[in-house]
Formats: C-alpha cells, structure tokens, sequence
C-alpha cells in the first residue's frame, strides 16, 4: 500500500490538486442553495480526479469524473425533475466502473460512497441531499485510510463536522419556520 506522501515525489502536481479538491469540499456544506453546493462539489471531484490519475488510481479517477459528469446534470436540471431523474443513469456506470477496476475493499468502498453522493445530488431539496451525503463519509474515509490518503481522511472528517453543523442549522431554520404564523 502505498500513500499519497510517496507519489507526491513522483507527481508534484498531485498535492495541488488535492489541495484545491479540499479546499472545495471544506467549504461546499458551507452554501445554503443546492446549485452552490453543487458548483463546488464539481470542483472537488475535477481536482480529485485529477489528483487520482496522477496518483494511478483508476478505480478513484474514473468515479470521480463520472461524479464530475452527474453533478454537471444535476445542476443543469435545476427544476425539472424529469431531466434530474437522469443522474441515475450514473449510478450503473458506477458500479461498471467498479467492476472493472476491482482492486478489493478500496473499491467497495469507493463505489458505496460514490453511488451514496450521487444519490444526494438527486434530491431536489438541500435537507434531503445533505443527510443523504452525509452516509457517504464512513465509507469514503475508510477508502482514503485504505490507500494511505490522509489529508483526505482528514478532509472527509473535517467536511463531515461542517456538513452535521450545517444539516442541524437547516432543521433548526425549518422548524423556526413552520413555528412562523
């Protein structure tokens, strides 16, 4: 197993990438407006993507494009929930995608979180996206523990406390509201 601090020698561009890929995903719970949150989800994966294949990471690098592509659908369905039901044609091709690459248990777990997110980003309100999403990070923290990715480790459970934080701000502002007159 090898990780990510010994390729980064290899491949200097890697650390840049996936520095830019956190940044983004530190700050994506942060937005209150799904199409925000999603914008920057997009850039998360291009740089994950990115950081993977410089990495040869097959498995991580194709499900994060795919990713990339489902969020790009996500966001041009807005309201139409006809073209938004499309993003599920993704989910199959994750699991292609997986079965393709198998490498073990990182895959298992690349794949669930992946599949997880995807199904997130289908929900048409931020509420539900947000508590969907958040069942990916088990499963994506333990694929980043496996291949020795750290400041991604790091990350996931850093985005997961901003993400619990956020979620409880949202009910806490449903609640308000249906309390309004």
């Amino acid at each position: 197993m090898t990780s990510l601090f010994e390729h980064a020698a290899d491949m200097p561009l890697a650390p840049l990438f996936a520095a830019a890929g956190l940044a983004a995903q530190l700050v994506s719970p942060l937005f209150r407006k799904r199409e925000a949150m999603l914008s920057v989800q997009l850039g998360a994966s291009c740089c994950y993507a990115a950081t993977y294949a410089l990495l040869a990471q097959q498995t991580a690098t194709a499900i994060c494009l795919t990713g990339a592509i489902q969020t790009s659908v996500a966001l041009l369905a807005g309201d139409r929930p006809w073209l938004r039901k499309m993003g599920y044609v993704f989910l199959p091709a994750v699991l292609a995608i997986g079965a393709l690459t198998y490498a073990g248990l990182p895959t298992i777990l690349a794949v669930t979180a992946c599949c997880l997110t995807m199904i997130g980003r289908l929900q048409s309100e931020t509420l539900a996206m947000r508590r969907v999403q958040l069942g990916a990070t088990p499963f994506n923290a333990t694929h980043d523990i496996l291949i020795g990715a750290w400041p991604c480790v790091a990350g996931a459970l850093v985005t997961f406390g901003i993400a619990v934080s956020a979620l409880h701000r949202e009910q806490r502002d449903v609640r308000a509201g249906a309390k309004a007159p």
